[in-house]
């Protein structure tokens, strides 16, 4: 497939400040998973897939997550290469993205926001369905994995309560 975009060297640039420091940019896709749906992205089984690296550890706690919570017949998972290239995140050759056939992650980025521009980062939440990213903020997608597919797994753990 070759190189997907015009994406360059500059996302690494991005990535720390002039002392060094990472700088974690915002996450472009916001929206929920719910169990009714009411968000437009209901929580079923099969639906979502989640994209990783265990290089990251915003998506090393969405890992952690998908198994403590039982989510793993729910939601299938795929783990990108840990080295980034000028691409960003990369699917490993002998185990291509098996949702789309992607080369890059950049591609699912591109096809649910065609000007997207930013440096691509993991974890990213793919709804099969509807082809398009839910979200690529592990905060929020560990908050829908604590409850949004409860009714899915029987699970009563409750990692995010109300206090």
């Amino acid at each position: 497939m070759g190189k997907v975009g015009l994406v360059s060297e500059a996302q690494f640039q991005t990535e720390t400040d002039s002392k060094g420091a990472f700088v974690r940019q915002t996450s472009a896709f916001r929206e929920w998973v719910t169990a009714d749906g009411s968000s437009g992205f209901k929580a079923e089984p099969g639906r979502y897939h989640l994209y990783v690296s265990y290089a990251c550890p915003w998506a090393s706690r969405t890992i952690i997550f998908r198994k403590l919570k039982g989510l793993e017949e729910v939601i299938s998972m795929t783990v990108v290469d840990p080295v980034r290239d000028d691409q960003g995140w990369k699917f490993f050759e002998d185990e291509p993205d098996p949702i789309n056939g992607y080369e890059y992650l950049l591609e699912a980025y591109l096809r649910t926001d065609p000007d997207f521009s930013d440096r691509v980062t993991v974890p990213v939440l793919w709804d099969k369905q509807q082809g398009t990213i839910v979200s690529n903020e592990s905060s929020e997608i560990i908050r829908m994995f604590n409850s949004a597919f409860d009714h899915l797994t029987g699970s009563t753990l409750d990692m995010h309560p109300e206090d």
